[in-house]
């Protein structure tokens, strides 16, 4: 399974409202009915969700200081993916060699695991960005609330 911001939703009023941002631009895009799973959130749901926040307000800024296409929080979960080796290779027979980084999700490592690379994360993101990691994720807090 791809790794993708989670939409996490909260019951009030009788009713499911978008508690991130990636539920509300999922829930803006919205137009008709849409078939809906419940599942239960497994893991540390916050420190996941605080993680493509802070992907989604780094890309940009990242953009600004990059030459070709501009980033985005999914190209960005890659590049970041790629410079820590989580993802497996193939090799076609023309000798091609493909990256595979949907072969190591979020789903398929441990609390421990993932807690390690969230951290990892956002120390790269502050060097990327010269400010403090503090900084990030006071800002994707302030934006998750």
């Amino acid at each position: 399974m791809a790794d993708t911001a989670p939409l996490f939703f909260e019951r009030r009023l009788g009713g499911l409202f978008p508690a991130c941002p990636a539920a509300q631009k999922a829930l803006d895009a919205i137009n008709g009915k849409v078939r809906l799973k419940i599942t239960r959130t497994q893991g540390n749901s916050r420190r996941i969700a605080l993680y493509w926040i802070v992907l989604g307000i780094s890309a940009p800024m990242l953009s600004e200081r990059c030459e070709g296409d501009a980033l985005d929080d999914q190209m960005l979960h890659r590049i970041l993916k790629e410079r820590r080796g989580l993802f497996t290779v193939t090799k076609l027979p023309s000798g091609e060699v493909v990256k595979n980084f949907d072969s190591i999700s979020f789903a398929s490592m441990t609390e421990p695991e993932r807690a390690a690379y969230v951290d990892w994360a956002f120390e790269t993101l502050s060097k990327w960005l010269g400010v403090p990691v503090d900084t990030l994720t006071r800002e994707g807090e302030r934006e998750a609330a």
